[in-house]
């Protein structure tokens, strides 16, 4: 087992991370060198774990500012992240992933109150993070959720269901180009 240069995976993982993801050889290393960089001391990359605090302070997360707290609870462990944890995140915002598997993970991102549904509640707390204040008049609150479900609640229980929303954003053209993050660049 001969081992990647300047990395201490081997090139038998190097390979089977690629076909186990959505990223190329090299994005997996780069993603690997930022990982080991903020790994305690003399810890082996694969026994290593990194803290939320961490993770949401890398450049491609501070990017998408305002889930970032719910990417990070999503792809995490018992709030901490070990390599093949950040594989996975990097893996499901390529923009090589498919739409099945992006529309699972938002569907799970925008469940705050992780019920199993995007609710009501769910509804105002993406509304007040896209726009980026919590000043949002109650009506108009109201009126934009209420909007949001006519489009979308298709057994009008005032929540959307995972096939409600697989639905709504099956028909939505730009979420595979809205739920990416272009650069690992960590």
């Amino acid at each position: 087992m001969g081992q990647c240069i300047k990395h201490s995976m081997t090139w038998e993982e190097l390979e089977e991370y690629q076909a186990l993801t959505f990223l190329t050889k090299n994005e997996i290393l780069r993603i690997h060198d930022t990982f080991c960089k903020l790994c305690p001391r003399g810890k082996y990359y694969k026994e290593a774990t990194l803290t939320m605090d961490q993770i949401s302070s890398l450049p491609a997360l501070r990017q998408v500012n305002p889930f970032r707290d719910r990417i990070c609870r999503v792809f995490s462990h018992d709030d901490v992240f070990s390599f093949e944890d950040v594989l996975g995140m990097a893996s499901v915002f390529s923009a090589q992933a498919c739409p099945s598997l992006k529309i699972e993970y938002a569907f799970r991102i925008y469940d705050i109150n992780e019920n199993g549904f995007i609710d009501e509640d769910d509804l105002q707390s993406i509304i007040q993070r896209l726009l980026n204040t919590t000043n949002v008049g109650d009506e108009l609150l109201k009126n934009l959720t209420k909007h949001i479900l006519g489009e979308s609640d298709l057994d009008n229980d005032h929540m959307l269901s995972f096939s409600e929303f697989e639905h709504a954003m099956s028909k939505s053209p730009d979420f595979m180009n809205s739920f990416r993050i272009n650069s690992w660049n960590l």
